[in-house]
């Protein structure tokens, strides 16, 4: 349950709710990249891109990763896919209402509504990291909107309890307020720490760092605290999704304990688990050719 004093540290995340949604429609992230769209949802305005045709499959960009890491990603899926990717709330430029409380059921619920509104039914979730928890519960309860999921370096529950505490060893982010005001005054320094710990294809780090600082650099969220305070609840319990599942996974993430990978096997009866030893923590950016070969097999 969320305390009364989480829920005020979740303030520092989301105030000024309206006004931010207001200038990320007028200002950079509007223009930044080609095809932004903004979503705006009961809580939270999403900012996503659209490309192609075809079957639907919807990415979440994986923060501190925001929609202009995409544009490879994007070129390539869209010969064959109808392809979506979308901010997180409070994520990026997903700017959401100061009421918004990073629950489990209540972001999710959120997001379900951008799903059918802009995806339509029948969508691939490729969801990243803990999104992909996300994904198994939205296509759990409602399995119309979802006719696959590829979880892209998603673990289960108690697989990603083991990687907040040994990213937050000293227990900063998970500390109401203290936690929020941390990300707020250093995310951008720790960025580069972060890539380096976690991509395998290190072509890629350079490119990374840019576009991150250039995100930071006009205003992107990165609303972590409040995720690992609230969101990654180590009380969830998942249901089973009917849907067949592709868990890829990178092996050179050095984010993730040592083991985390095989609880992707477990998160379902029907799970093909695709292992890249060269690739890391965002596997779909960091060669996202071979990534779109592996799930158009798993579509086909």
């Amino acid at each position: 349950m969320t305390t009364l004093l989480q829920r005020l540290a979740t303030l520092i995340d989301t105030v000024p709710g309206e006004r931010r949604m207001r200038r990320f429609r007028s200002t950079w992230p509007a223009g930044a990249s080609h095809g932004v769209k903004f979503y705006r949802g009961p809580r939270v305005q999403y900012r996503y891109r659209e490309r192609g045709a075809g079957t639907t499959i919807v990415f979440t960009a994986d923060p501190p990763a925001t929609l202009e890491f995409y544009d490879e990603l994007l070129a390539i899926f869209s010969v064959e896919f109808r392809v979506i990717v979308v901010e997180l709330p409070a994520m990026g430029f997903s700017a959401t209402e100061a009421k918004f409380g990073f629950g489990w059921r209540e972001t999710n619920d959120d997001l379900t509504v951008f799903l059918r509104e802009v995806a339509g039914p029948g969508a691939v979730l490729a969801f990243s990291c803990v999104a992909g928890l996300a994904a198994i519960d939205i296509a759990v309860r409602e399995p119309s909107l979802v006719s696959r999921l590829v979880l892209l370096q998603t673990g289960s529950v108690e697989a990603f309890a083991r990687w907040k505490s040994a990213r937050d060893p000293k227990g900063i982010l998970g500390r109401s307020v203290m936690g929020q005001l941390a990300m707020k005054r250093l995310a951008h320094k720790r960025m580069p720490d972060w890539y380096r710990l976690s991509v395998g294809n290190v072509e890629k780090l350079d490119h990374f760092c840019a576009c991150a600082h250039e995100s930071f650099r006009h205003g992107a969220l990165w609303s972590l605290a409040s995720a690992y305070q609230i969101y990654m609840d180590p009380e969830i319990i998942l249901g089973r999704p009917a849907q067949s599942i592709l868990a890829i996974w990178g092996l050179a993430d050095r984010s993730h304990p040592e083991g985390n990978a095989d609880t992707a096997r477990h998160l379902s009866d029907d799970v093909k688990f695709i292992a890249y030893a060269d690739l890391g923590h965002a596997p779909e950016l960091e060669d996202p050719a071979r990534v779109f070969e592996a799930i158009r097999a798993f579509c086909t």
